[in-house]
C-alpha cells in the first residue's frame, strides 16, 4: 500500500538531478501514496534518523567574530526568473568554504517587532521574542496569549489518502486504513486538515499522525494555562500560509535543524507533503536536501500541468546566514528574517514572520481557542461600541435638560397670549423627554447588567476545566441577560454508545455541582456519533464564588 521514500542522489550520479529534469511523470496516486510512506516502517529504516538529544546551536569561532556576518541587503530583492537550464557542477563536495553564499540568497532583514511565541524543537522548548531566544522548562511563567509551535520529529508521518467515499465518512474510512496499513496505533492521533472532492465521486485527505504522549502533554499545559494559547506544528505552520498564498501553484518549505519540511499545493489544496531528514548538520547534508526537495517539486509540475515559479523558503534558526545555495532550476526565494541574540550569539530565524501570518484555521488546537479567540479579539471594540454609545446618551441627556430649560421659559413668556401655543410645546416637551432621556436610561441599565457578568474569556476557560476529554465541542453560544449568563453546548460524545449516556449524565451533574441550572438537555446515540445539546443558565450572583 506504500512506498519508500527514497533518498535524495547526489548530482552527477546516475538518476541524479544533474542529468537534467528528466523525471518520470507520476500519477496523482502515486504521489499521495508516496508521501503516505514517509510514516511507513519501512520508509524510517531508509531514512537516517535525525541527531538525538536537545537541539544546540553551534558554536562561532574566533575568526567568524572577528570578521562578522556578511552584510544583509534590507531592501526588497527582485522576483528572482528561473533559469533556462540547470548547471549544477559535477564535483565531489557541493560546498566551497571560502565562497560567500549570503548574497545569492539575497536575503532581506526585518526589524519591526512581532509578538512572543514558543518555539518547541528536540525537546527543549524556547520563547522567541523581539528580545530574543530565552531557553524555558515550562510555559507557566509566560503570563499572556501566545503561540505555541512544535516539531513532531518523531511523528509517524504525514500524507495524503485517495478514498471512495462522501466527505462525512472521510475521516472515519481514514482511520480505517491506516490502523490496517500499521501507521496508526493507540500511540498516535489522526488528525485530518482537508477534504478535497476528486472526479469520480473520490475524496483526497491530507492528514498527519501526532505522537500522542507529545500531543496529550502539551494539551494538559494549555489545561493549566488561564490566558490560553493555540498549539502549531511545522506541518500544520505550512498548510496554513499555503492556504494564505491563494490562487496558483506554491510551495513551502521550512528549514530547521536536522530536517526540511515541505508542503505544496495549487489553490491552497495540498497535493503533496514531505519531510527531508538531514544526515548531520553540514552544507552538504543542507543540499542534498534542496536536490531532493526540487526533484519532488519537479515530479509535481507534471502532474498539475503547471509550474512553481518559486519555493518560499523558511529559515527556522541559524547562527549564521551563509549558507550554501545550490545552483537548482527552481528558484529558492526566502522569507524575511529577524535577527536575534540567543546566549550571547546572534541568530537568525524568519518562524516571526511565519507564525504571525499563520491563520486561526491552521491550528492543531485547542478547538475551543479557534471559537473564542476571534471573540476576544473582536470584545474591545465591542467595548469601545459601548462605551461611545453611553457618552452619547449623556451629551444627549444634557442637551435635552437644557432645552427643556428654554422651553419652559419660553412657554411662561406666551402662557398669557396663546394657551392653543403653550399645549403645543408642553406636548413637544415630553416627547423629548420619553426619546431622548429613557433611551439614556436604558443604555446605562444595560451597561451595569453586562458589568456584572462575567467576561466571555473567564467564562469559557471556567467550562473548558469542567469539560471531560470524552465530551467534544462543536457548537458553543453565550447569550448575556439580566439573570444570568446562558450557555449553549454542541457536540458528541466520543465513548461507545453503551457508556456515552452515562459520561453525559456525569458530566451535566457536574455542572450543577458547579453553580450552573441546567435549563434543557439532550443526547441522541447512534452509530454515527452521540450527538448532544444542552442549555445551562449561570447566575449573576455566582459571581466571585
Amino acid at each position: 500500500m506504500t512506498e519508500d521514500r527514497k533518498k535524495p542522489t547526489v548530482p552527477g550520479t546516475p538518476g541524479s538531478a544533474a542529468q537534467g529534469r528528466d523525471v518520470p511523470e507520476l500519477e496523482l496516486e502515486d504521489v499521495s501514496w508516496e508521501i503516505e510512506g514517509q510514516g511507513a516502517p519501512g520508509a524510517q529504516a531508509d531514512e537516517a534518523p535525525a541527531q538525538a538529544g536537545e537541539y544546540d546551536i553551534p558554536e562561532v569561532e574566533a575568526e567568524t567574530l572577528e570578521a562578522g556576518e556578511p552584510e544583509v541587503d534590507e531592501t526588497p530583492a527582485p522576483q528572482p526568473t528561473r533559469p533556462q537550464a540547470a548547471s549544477r557542477l559535477m564535483r565531489e563536495s557541493y560546498v566551497d568554504p571560502e565562497a560567500d553564499y549570503a548574497a545569492d540568497w539575497g536575503w532581506r532583514t526585518k526589524t519591526s517587532g512581532f509578538q512572543a511565541f514558543v518555539f518547541s524543537l528536540h525537546g527543549r522548548k524556547m520563547l522567541v521574542s523581539p528580545r530574543g531566544v530565552e531557553p524555558i522548562d515550562e510555559v507557566g511563567g509566560i503570563g499572556r496569549y501566545f503561540k505555541y509551535l512544535t516539531d513532531y520529529a518523531d511523528s509517524p508521518g504525514m500524507g495524503i489518502l485517495t478514498l471512495n467515499t462522501e466527505a462525512k465518512y472521510a475521516e472515519v474510512l481514514a482511520r480505517k486504513q491506516l490502523e490496517e496499513a500499521g501507521e496508526l496505533s493507540s500511540e498516535g492521533i489522526l488528525h485530518v486538515f482537508s477534504k478535497r472532492k476528486l472526479e469520480g465521486g473520490q475524496i483526497s485527505v491530507f492528514y498527519e499522525i501526532l505522537p500522542r504522549d507529545r500531543f496529550v502533554g502539551v494539551s494538559e499545559s494549555y489545561a493549566g494555562y488561564p490566558q490560553g494559547f493555540v498549539i502549531l506544528d511545522t506541518v500544520s505552520l505550512l498548510y496554513g500560509l499555503l492556504k494564505r498564498h491563494g490562487r496558483g501553484a506554491h510551495v513551502l518549505a521550512l528549514h530547521i535543524p536536522g530536517a526540511i519540511v515541505m508542503v505544496a499545493g495549487k489553490n491552497g489544496e495540498v497535493y503533496l507533503s514531505r519531510r527531508y531528514t538531514l544526515v548531520g548538520d553540514d552544507g552538504d547534508a543542507l543540499v542534498e536536501g534542496i536536490f531532493a526537495l526540487e526533484q519532488d517539486v519537479a515530479a509535481l509540475e507534471k502532474n498539475l500541468g503547471q509550474r512553481v515559479s518559486h519555493i518560499n523558503w523558511i529559515e527556522g534558526l541559524t547562527n549564521t546566514l551563509n549558507l550554501p545555495r545550490p545552483d537548482v532550476e527552481i528558484p529558492l526565494v526566502p522569507y524575511p528574517v529577524h535577527r536575534l541574540q540567543h546566549g550571547g550569539e546572534t541568530v537568525w530565524s524568519a518562524l516571526p514572520e511565519a507564525v504571525q501570518d499563520a491563520p486561526m484555521s491552521a491550528i492543531l488546537g485547542p478547538r475551543e481557542e479557534r471559537l473564542l479567540r476571534p471573540l476576544e479579539l473582536a470584545e474591545k471594540y465591542v467595548w469601545a461600541a459601548m462605551l461611545a454609545a453611553a457618552l452619547v446618551a449623556f451629551v444627549g441627556y444634557g442637551y435635552v435638560a437644557s432645552a427643556k430649560g428654554e422651553v419652559m421659559q419660553r412657554l411662561a413668556a406666551m402662557q398669557s397670549s396663546n394657551g392653543a401655543l403653550e399645549s403645543q410645546l408642553q406636548a413637544r416637551s415630553a416627547q423629548l423627554t420619553f426619546e431622548d432621556v429613557g433611551s439614556a436610561v436604558q443604555t446605562a441599565s444595560e451597561l451595569r447588567t453586562a458589568a456584572l457578568s462575567p467576561p466571555l474569556g473567564e467564562m469559557w476557560n471556567y467550562l473548558s476545566s469542567l469539560r471531560p476529554d470524552y465530551l467534544r465541542v462543536d457548537g458553543l453560544e453565550f447569550a448575556y441577560a439580566p439573570e444570568g449568563v446562558s450557555v449553549r453546548l454542541e457536540g458528541q460524545v466520543e465513548m461507545d454508545i453503551s457508556t456515552a449516556q452515562h459520561g453525559f449524565v456525569k458530566f451535566v451533574s457536574s455542572l450543577e455541582r458547579q453553580g450552573f441550572t441546567i435549563q434543557s438537555k439532550q443526547i441522541d446515540l447512534g452509530l454515527e456519533g452521540n450527538y448532544y445539546s444542552l442549555n445551562a443558565l449561570w447566575p449573576l450572583k455566582k459571581k466571585g464564588d
